[in-house]
């Protein structure tokens, strides 16, 4: 169930995968018709060196990815089937990838509960929200409040050192956090404009990025907003569908996948408290950072 790699074990002797840019990628039909899936690792200080996994031919499209502890866990998706309306079924499957034994490749584990495809994911204190990885069982969260619609929210964001679950409704812009160490739900915002499709924390401050170079920025302990300066011309215009990130060392960047180009582009930048108590915020570097793409891929999710 290994897959073709172009990959070996040792490239993560002495680091840490969550300082590189993950991805989920699905190739163009091959001459068989059929698309296959495949992990990328995009190392930013590195060359930008491109580590790829690919993944079992029997994986379904439209899963979702996420990071948890050593593994990499591709979670739900779609199959085709012709007998219902759509074509289609999601399923519930999960694969598992081990970055320590790299040479022991995918493997099937524990399926969910329900199916789903593209579902939202998130991994804290050795679970995935939520299955137990240590004891290899799926169990049902606490029920969100009414005032959540599930279908609408955004990627939700970990809060760490609160042991909660931030979650976003696009809905009625209601924002709400999960504790996932007492499962109880809890509101923090009846409104709350100032979220777009990622978000990312960093030194307590929860951090968005609006569409059009707009950077907002929410003080967790205070529940309080930040205003925002750049002390510098951010160097291009991100598209709309750009994703905020927080790599491992705490730097930030902005990504996004040029289509154009056949590439993923990002740009790094720093940001710091000033005295008024607000957030300055300067890009490293005056072009964007890019990472060319074989030609042979067709979509790219990132995780």
């Amino acid at each position: 169930m290994s897959g073709d790699t172009s990959d070996s074990s040792s490239y993560f002797d002495g680091r840490e995968p969550d300082e590189l840019i993950r991805a989920l990628v699905q190739k163009r039909p091959g001459t068989d018709g059929k698309r296959t899936l495949g992990l990328h690792f995009i190392d930013l200080e590195s060359n930008n060196k491109v580590f790829i996994k690919a993944m079992p031919p029997d994986a379904p499209s439209s899963s979702t990815a996420v990071f948890c502890g050593n593994h990499v866990y591709v979670i739900g998706g779609i199959r085709k089937n012709d007998a219902t309306p759509f074509g289609y079924d999601d399923v519930n499957d999960v694969f598992q990838l081990d970055l320590k034994d790299l040479e022991r490749g995918w493997r099937k584990t524990t399926s969910m509960l329900f199916p789903r495809s593209f579902p939202h994911v998130l991994a804290a204190e050795g679970k995935i929200y939520v299955y137990d990885i240590s004891g290899d069982i799926w169990e049902p969260v606490s029920p969100p409040p009414e005032a959540i619609d599930i279908r609408v929210v955004c990627v939700p964001v970990l809060d760490s050192s609160r042991s909660r679950i931030l979650v976003h409704c696009d809905a009625g812009d209601t924002f709400y956090a999960y504790y996932y160490d007492r499962k109880s739900w809890v509101c923090l915002e009846q409104k709350f404009c100032y979220w777009f499709d990622s978000a990312a924390i960093v030194d307590d401050v929860l951090y968005t990025f609006i569409y059009k170079c707009s950077l907002e920025a929410y003080n967790l302990p205070d529940k309080k907003h930040l205003p925002v300066k750049w002390s510098s011309e951010f160097p291009v215009a991100p598209p709309l569908g750009s994703a905020l990130y927080r790599l491992g060392n705490g730097k930030p960047i902005l990504g996004w996948v040029n289509h154009l180009h056949r590439g993923f582009e990002c740009i790094r930048f720093n940001i710091w408290c000033n005295e008024q108590g607000g957030i300055h915020a300067a890009a490293e570097h005056q072009s964007a950072i890019t990472v060319p793409y074989p030609e042979d891929i067709s979509s790219i999710w990132f995780f």
